[in-house]
């Protein structure tokens, strides 16, 4: 919608005294802004009407549900005559997308909390309301601000060299011999110490700081990995996860040609791990993305399968080279029949149309057995090590090969 017909949609409606506006558990369409009037809300508890709010001109309401889609909360009830303007959820939405990502973060917290004080007022009654009231307050204002500390802190980690790339190694079962490493990201915060990706890269990745970050960490692990190779006097496959985010900066094809030519690696050692989101996404324009990457030499995995929609199309629209089984599932074979029976599956039909295989998160040889059993070759996990610095996965690299 372009913002003339924005513009366009925003209209007035009048409302008698006494007229209802909304009511409680309708599904929410619009929010409004009082031009003139007052408007009563209300909300049912079971055992009594509880008038919440009496809001005048200037104010708006409806626009929590409206913004979440979510069912009305409340009865709005106009308490006099009343002038309204109506605001349809898609302006509202379109403007939260086009904020600034700390902005956005403030409003899903606001969102997130006003929700749960909203559960835990129907739950204990009026008489707890206050105090749930400043309690959630107070705990989405810290939350806010540990964000926003957090995203000032990362900014600032790479000319700090607080970051740091660890290396976990991907391993053939059949005889232990390490094969490659997954380059994973770890934070040395002064304060919270070795902080895993999980608790920084969404941070990163809303804020666009993930495309500076990926660019070190690419640059960072192919230099690492020609070291690596010149130390155990074989091959090794590097890989590098890359976002949609990175994807789809327009520079990311010319700064990997750069990173490559620069660095010396051989770009047969490699690989690019992508989610099934990337996929997903029209901006990152995958397939082209992907062809261009194989033709600078590089090959394609496609991480975590089976945790998103896993759509066999992609399997077969774009020229994927090696299929990541998602942990959880490899986790969950010994106990759970239906896990063991989508590893084989994906296993069976990966090995079908030509693809590698690479089980993730095996932790006792149990499991790295039954993966041997139905033929899939590769695999990583904390059996054989979690993701180390460089000169421990060099040592480990040697003992797990006979190097």
């Amino acid at each position: 919608m372009t913002k003339a017909t924005l513009d366009e949609v925003i209209v007035r409606r009048r409302f008698g005294a006494g007229e209802v506006i909304f009511r409680e558990r309708d599904q929410a369409s619009e929010a409004f802004v009082i031009e003139s009037g007052l408007v009563e809300i209300s909300t049912d508890l079971g055992y009594e009407r509880k008038v919440l709010a009496i809001l005048g001109p200037g104010e708006m309401f409806g626009e929590m549900s409206a913004l979440d889609g979510t069912e009305r909360s409340a009865t709005a009830v106009a308490l006099q005559e009343t002038e309204l303007t109506l605001i349809v959820n898609e302006q509202l939405r379109s403007r939260v997308e086009a904020a600034e990502p700390v902005l956005r973060l403030l409003l899903r917290v606001i969102l997130n909390r006003f929700r749960h004080e909203q559960s835990l007022f129907r739950q204990l009654g009026t008489g707890a309301l206050e105090t749930i009231a400043a309690r959630a307050e107070v705990e989405a204002s810290k939350l806010a601000i540990d964000k926003i500390k957090l995203e000032s802190e990362l900014r600032g980690a790479l000319s700090r060299e607080e970051l740091e790339v660890h290396y976990q190694p991907i391993v053939r079962l059949s005889g232990n011999v390490t094969v490659g490493f997954e380059a994973l990201l770890r934070w040395r915060h002064s304060e919270l110490g070795t902080m895993a990706p999980d608790k920084f890269i969404g941070l990163a990745e809303e804020t666009a700081l993930i495309v500076p970050i990926g660019r070190w960490v690419l640059e960072k692990a192919c230099r690492d990995v020609v070291r690596m190779q010149q130390r155990l006097g074989r091959e090794i496959v590097m890989s590098v996860n890359v976002s949609g985010r990175q994807f789809a900066e327009p520079s990311f094809l010319s700064e990997l040609k750069t990173v490559i030519d620069e660095t010396g690696v051989n770009p047969r050692s490699l690989k690019l791990e992508i989610t099934e989101g990337v996929l997903m996404d029209h901006r990152t324009r995958p397939l082209g993305w992907i062809e261009s990457c194989k033709q600078l030499g590089a090959s394609i995995a496609l991480d975590d399968f089976g945790t998103g929609f896993s759509s066999l199309s992609y399997l077969a629209s774009f020229p994927i080279d090696t299929l990541k089984i998602d942990r959880s599932f490899v986790r969950a074979m010994g106990a759970d029949p239906r896990s063991l029976k989508i590893v084989r599956a994906i296993n069976q039909l990966a090995h079908g149309i030509g693809l590698d295989v690479v089980a993730e998160g095996i932790e006792d040889d149990v499991q790295r057995l039954e993966l041997l059993r139905m033929g899939c070759e590769l695999g990583q996990g904390f059996l054989f090590s979690p993701a180390v610095p460089f000169e421990q996965a060099v040592d480990q690299a040697r003992s797990i090969a006979g190097a």
